[in-house]
């Protein structure tokens, strides 16, 4: 499945169960209502000699179907190669704790790389240090390309106009995610990051940095998709 183009017949069903036991997160959208949410496919079924998908609903999921007959649904989700998979599916039913749905005829294998981006949660920063600058980023969100934070510490008082410039390069970046009673908090180090888009809140007075890694340790790497996992699953849980 390294190649872009369709994935179907038996490469569909090894896709699907690959998915299951890997707990690969997915996007799943109503098409019409405005709704998308993170969930997982726990299991695939056959049943008169058609298969089907059991995904775990989300629990506002009735809402945004309405009094919708034939449910119409589109999915995507990276897959065990990195690469983005998108399909849609029409049908589907309540189906003890899962949605029931139908195989799509094929699931598209893109050939662009995408990034899930997760909302962190409180306390996640990037700590980093320019020449004489030491800045503290708090996290809006952080996929496995990149982060997105708001600067909100650096030990040069009097300075104006944005700390950092777009195309900027840091080195030996740390990214802090806190821990609770429940879960380990975890630090991942980054060699190298490229300041990619700078944006100021005129309002309120402070900027707004994205960051792409741009040389990451495999070690590190792995560190940081386990915090993705982690935080993909929390959200999750939370909804539940």
């Amino acid at each position: 499945m390294g190649e872009a183009g369709k994935v179907q017949d038996e490469k569909l069903t090894e896709l699907f169960n690959e998915l299951v036991a890997k707990r690969i997160i997915i996007s799943m959208n109503v098409v019409g209502a405005g709704f998308d949410r993170l969930t997982c496919v726990t299991g695939v079924t056959t049943d008169a000699d058609s298969n089907y998908l059991l995904v775990d609903p989300p629990d506002d999921f009735k809402e945004a179907v309405g009094v919708k007959d034939l449910w119409h649904l589109r999915f995507n989700f990276n897959g065990p190669d990195h690469l983005e998979y998108i399909f849609s599916t029409r049908g589907g039913e309540f189906c003890e704790q899962s949605l029931k749905i139908p195989f799509p005829e094929h699931v598209e294998r893109l050939q662009r790389r995408r990034n899930f981006r997760v909302i962190t949660l409180t306390g996640a920063q990037m700590h980093f240090q320019l020449k004489k600058i030491q800045g503290v980023i708090d996290l809006i969100n952080v996929s496995l390309g990149g982060v997105y934070g708001i600067l909100t510490k650096h030990n040069f008082k009097f300075m104006r106009g944005p700390v950092l410039k777009i195309d900027q390069q840091l080195y030996d970046v740390s990214l802090v995610f806190p821990g609770d009673h429940d879960r380990p908090g975890n630090t991942v180090c980054v060699k190298k990051a490229q300041v990619k888009r700078v944006e100021h809140d005129q309002d309120r007075g402070f900027y707004r940095f994205a960051f792409e890694f741009a040389e990451m340790e495999k070690e590190e790497q792995n560190k940081l998709t386990q915090v993705i996992y982690d935080l993909q699953r929390w959200y999750l849980q939370r909804r539940k």
